[in-house]
């Protein structure tokens, strides 16, 4: 993820503000997290869900979000992210904590725990849930919860 950082500097330094995530495979950027995957029949047909991403200060915003098909190689817009934009860290820690805000009371109470003793380890394991391929805040919850019992029992 570092390096992709990296390779963004460079690309938005250089002026280089619309790519397509192909254009960046020869500059060895790993671009599965661009994208979620879900195959069907066997693995026979793969469907691509193409997704914003942010990489330490730089965000990788699909310029054509309407329209597309889930296997549509979009266009990307790389921005810089400020600390006082309503930026992914913001949008994905609001997600955080609406979703346990809205859960029935004593749900999760683990995860509602470490939301308020220390929110930003939620929020980079989320992140990194994110980069994986997945974005479901119920699931990432509901496993998150498990995990962090185990942890606090050990």
């Amino acid at each position: 993820m570092e390096n992709n950082e990296k390779i963004l500097k460079k690309l938005y330094e250089a002026g280089k503000r619309e790519i397509r995530p192909m254009e960046l495979i020869p500059l060895k950027f790993n671009f599965n997290g661009l994208f979620s995957r879900q195959s069907v029949a066997l693995g026979i047909i793969t469907y691509y869900f193409w997704k914003d991403v942010k990489y330490g200060q730089y965000l990788l915003e699909q310029v054509n979000k309407k329209g597309q098909t889930e296997d549509d190689n979009p266009k990307y817009f790389i921005k810089k992210v400020n600390k006082n934009d309503n930026n992914p860290d913001d949008l994905d820690m609001n997600k955080i904590k609406n979703f346990l805000l809205d859960s029935e009371e004593g749900l999760y109470l683990t995860c509602k725990k470490y939301f308020k003793e220390d929110p930003e380890i939620l929020l980079q394991w989320f992140q990194t849930n994110k980069l994986q391929g997945s974005d479901s805040i119920s699931q990432w919850i509901s496993w998150t919860e498990l995990s962090l019992q185990e942890i606090d029992s050990a």
